[in-house]
Protein backbone atom coordinates (compact mmCIF):
# COMPACT_ATOMS: atom_id res chain seq x y z
CA UNK A 1 0.00 0.00 0.00
CA UNK A 2 1.31 3.44 -0.92
CA UNK A 3 1.14 6.09 1.79
CA UNK A 4 -0.16 9.36 0.38
CA UNK A 5 1.23 12.61 1.76
CA UNK A 6 -2.11 14.29 1.09
CA UNK A 7 -4.20 11.72 2.98
CA UNK A 8 -6.39 12.48 5.99
CA UNK A 9 -3.42 13.08 8.29
CA UNK A 10 -1.78 15.65 5.99
CA UNK A 11 -1.43 19.22 7.19
CA UNK A 12 -3.67 20.63 4.46
CA UNK A 13 -6.54 18.20 4.98
CA UNK A 14 -9.86 19.22 6.47
CA UNK A 15 -8.87 17.42 9.67
CA UNK A 16 -5.79 19.62 10.08
CA UNK A 17 -7.84 22.78 9.56
CA UNK A 18 -10.37 21.60 12.14
CA UNK A 19 -7.60 20.90 14.63
CA UNK A 20 -5.65 24.12 14.02
CA UNK A 21 -5.74 26.64 16.83
CA UNK A 22 -4.85 30.31 16.54
CA UNK A 23 -3.65 32.08 19.67
CA UNK A 24 -1.44 34.79 21.10
CA UNK A 25 2.09 33.74 21.86
CA UNK A 26 3.48 34.36 25.33
CA UNK A 27 7.02 34.45 26.65
CA UNK A 28 6.79 30.74 27.48
CA UNK A 29 6.33 30.05 23.75
CA UNK A 30 9.71 31.57 22.89
CA UNK A 31 11.66 28.24 22.70
CA UNK A 32 9.08 26.60 20.39
CA UNK A 33 8.84 29.75 18.24
CA UNK A 34 12.63 29.95 18.00
CA UNK A 35 12.71 26.38 16.71
CA UNK A 36 9.94 27.24 14.22
CA UNK A 37 11.82 30.33 12.95
CA UNK A 38 15.02 28.36 12.54
CA UNK A 39 13.25 25.54 10.64
CA UNK A 40 11.43 28.02 8.39
CA UNK A 41 14.55 30.04 7.55
CA UNK A 42 16.66 26.92 7.02
CA UNK A 43 14.15 25.80 4.37
CA UNK A 44 14.37 29.16 2.57
CA UNK A 45 17.07 29.60 -0.03
CA UNK A 46 18.20 33.07 1.05
CA UNK A 47 21.79 32.41 1.96
CA UNK A 48 23.03 33.92 5.18
CA UNK A 49 20.42 35.82 7.21
CA UNK A 50 22.12 39.01 8.47
CA UNK A 51 21.41 38.28 12.13
CA UNK A 52 21.53 35.45 14.62
CA UNK A 53 18.20 34.47 16.09
CA UNK A 54 18.41 33.36 19.69
CA UNK A 55 16.06 32.93 22.62
CA UNK A 56 16.64 36.45 23.93
CA UNK A 57 15.84 37.95 20.52
CA UNK A 58 12.62 35.93 20.30
CA UNK A 59 11.56 37.01 23.78
CA UNK A 60 12.36 40.61 22.85
CA UNK A 61 10.01 40.47 19.83
CA UNK A 62 7.21 39.09 22.03
CA UNK A 63 7.82 41.63 24.81
CA UNK A 64 8.08 44.71 22.55
CA UNK A 65 5.28 43.76 20.17
CA UNK A 66 3.65 40.40 19.95
CA UNK A 67 3.22 37.19 18.04
CA UNK A 68 0.33 35.10 16.79
CA UNK A 69 0.86 31.37 16.45
CA UNK A 70 -1.16 28.74 14.62
CA UNK A 71 -0.68 25.32 16.12
CA UNK A 72 -1.83 21.81 15.29
CA UNK A 73 -3.87 19.44 17.47
CA UNK A 74 -0.70 18.42 19.34
CA UNK A 75 -0.06 22.13 20.10
CA UNK A 76 3.05 22.19 17.90
CA UNK A 77 3.44 25.52 16.04
CA UNK A 78 2.70 25.28 12.31
CA UNK A 79 3.34 28.92 11.56
CA UNK A 80 3.61 32.26 13.32
CA UNK A 81 4.05 35.94 12.69
CA UNK A 82 5.61 38.47 15.04
CA UNK A 83 5.74 42.25 15.13
CA UNK A 84 7.03 45.17 17.17
CA UNK A 85 6.41 48.90 17.38
CA UNK A 86 8.67 51.30 15.48
CA UNK A 87 8.06 54.76 14.06
CA UNK A 88 4.34 54.79 14.83
CA UNK A 89 3.67 51.52 13.01
CA UNK A 90 4.53 47.86 13.31
CA UNK A 91 7.62 46.19 11.91
CA UNK A 92 6.44 42.71 10.99
CA UNK A 93 8.77 39.78 10.53
CA UNK A 94 8.06 37.52 7.57
CA UNK A 95 5.64 34.70 8.32
CA UNK A 96 7.52 31.64 9.57
CA UNK A 97 5.91 28.39 8.42
CA UNK A 98 7.16 24.85 8.87
CA UNK A 99 8.22 23.54 5.46
CA UNK A 100 5.69 20.69 5.63
CA UNK A 101 2.85 23.14 6.41
CA UNK A 102 3.46 25.52 3.51
CA UNK A 103 1.02 26.14 0.65
CA UNK A 104 -1.99 25.58 2.93
CA UNK A 105 -3.09 29.22 3.36
CA UNK A 106 -1.99 29.39 6.99
CA UNK A 107 0.34 32.38 6.47
CA UNK A 108 -2.33 34.35 4.64
CA UNK A 109 -4.73 33.62 7.49
CA UNK A 110 -2.20 34.90 10.03
CA UNK A 111 -1.50 38.06 8.02
CA UNK A 112 -5.25 38.74 7.73
CA UNK A 113 -5.61 38.37 11.51
CA UNK A 114 -2.60 40.64 12.08
CA UNK A 115 -4.00 43.31 9.74
CA UNK A 116 -7.38 43.14 11.52
CA UNK A 117 -5.62 43.61 14.84
CA UNK A 118 -3.66 46.58 13.46
CA UNK A 119 -6.88 48.17 12.20
CA UNK A 120 -8.54 47.62 15.59
CA UNK A 121 -5.58 49.25 17.34
CA UNK A 122 -5.37 52.02 14.71
CA UNK A 123 -1.82 51.11 13.69
CA UNK A 124 -1.24 53.11 10.49
CA UNK A 125 1.36 50.97 8.71
CA UNK A 126 2.77 47.45 8.65
CA UNK A 127 6.32 47.13 7.31
CA UNK A 128 8.00 43.83 6.36
CA UNK A 129 11.65 43.16 5.40
CA UNK A 130 11.54 40.34 2.83
CA UNK A 131 14.86 38.50 2.62
CA UNK A 132 13.72 35.84 0.16
CA UNK A 133 12.91 37.43 -3.24
CA UNK A 134 10.64 34.49 -4.09
CA UNK A 135 8.29 35.66 -1.30
CA UNK A 136 7.76 39.15 -2.77
CA UNK A 137 4.79 38.09 -4.96
CA UNK A 138 3.10 36.66 -1.85
CA UNK A 139 3.30 39.99 -0.02
CA UNK A 140 2.28 41.91 -3.15
CA UNK A 141 -0.85 39.74 -3.41
CA UNK A 142 -1.61 40.74 0.19
CA UNK A 143 -1.44 44.41 -0.83
CA UNK A 144 2.09 45.27 0.32
CA UNK A 145 4.14 47.63 -1.84
CA UNK A 146 7.84 48.45 -1.88
CA UNK A 147 8.59 51.02 0.79
CA UNK A 148 11.07 53.85 1.04
CA UNK A 149 14.25 51.88 1.75
CA UNK A 150 15.90 54.63 3.81
CA UNK A 151 12.85 55.06 6.03
CA UNK A 152 12.55 51.31 6.56
CA UNK A 153 16.20 51.02 7.53
CA UNK A 154 15.77 53.93 9.95
CA UNK A 155 12.79 52.15 11.57
CA UNK A 156 14.79 48.94 11.88
CA UNK A 157 17.62 50.80 13.59
CA UNK A 158 15.12 52.62 15.84
CA UNK A 159 13.73 49.26 16.95
CA UNK A 160 17.31 48.19 17.75
CA UNK A 161 17.22 45.42 15.14
CA UNK A 162 20.20 44.33 13.06
CA UNK A 163 20.87 45.71 9.60
CA UNK A 164 18.47 44.56 6.89
CA UNK A 165 21.18 43.36 4.54
CA UNK A 166 19.81 42.84 1.02
CA UNK A 167 16.17 42.65 2.10
CA UNK A 168 13.42 44.29 0.07
CA UNK A 169 11.16 46.29 2.36
CA UNK A 170 7.41 46.32 1.70
CA UNK A 171 4.67 48.17 3.57
CA UNK A 172 0.91 48.40 3.77
CA UNK A 173 -1.25 51.16 5.21
CA UNK A 174 -3.97 49.69 7.40
CA UNK A 175 -5.30 51.52 10.49
CA UNK A 176 -6.92 54.91 10.05
CA UNK A 177 -6.94 54.61 6.27
CA UNK A 178 -8.39 51.09 6.17
CA UNK A 179 -6.73 49.42 3.24
CA UNK A 180 -6.38 52.50 0.99
CA UNK A 181 -3.14 52.20 -0.90
CA UNK A 182 -1.23 55.05 -2.57
CA UNK A 183 -2.93 55.92 -5.86
CA UNK A 184 -6.27 54.38 -4.85
CA UNK A 185 -9.52 56.33 -5.01
CA UNK A 186 -11.68 56.59 -1.91
CA UNK A 187 -15.21 55.19 -2.22
CA UNK A 188 -17.65 57.86 -3.41
CA UNK A 189 -14.94 60.21 -4.70
CA UNK A 190 -14.32 61.19 -8.29
CA UNK A 191 -11.03 60.11 -9.82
Amino acid sequence: MTHRANGPEAVGSGRAYQAARLRWAGESDAPALLELWRAAHAADDVGEIPWTEDLDAMRDWIEHGGAIVLEDAARAPLCAVRWRWAGGGWLVDTVATRPEAREQGFGRWLMTKLEALAIKRNVPTLTVAVHDPSRLPYYRRLGYREADDGEARRLHAEADLPDLGDATVVAKRVGGTWQRQPGSVAPGSVA
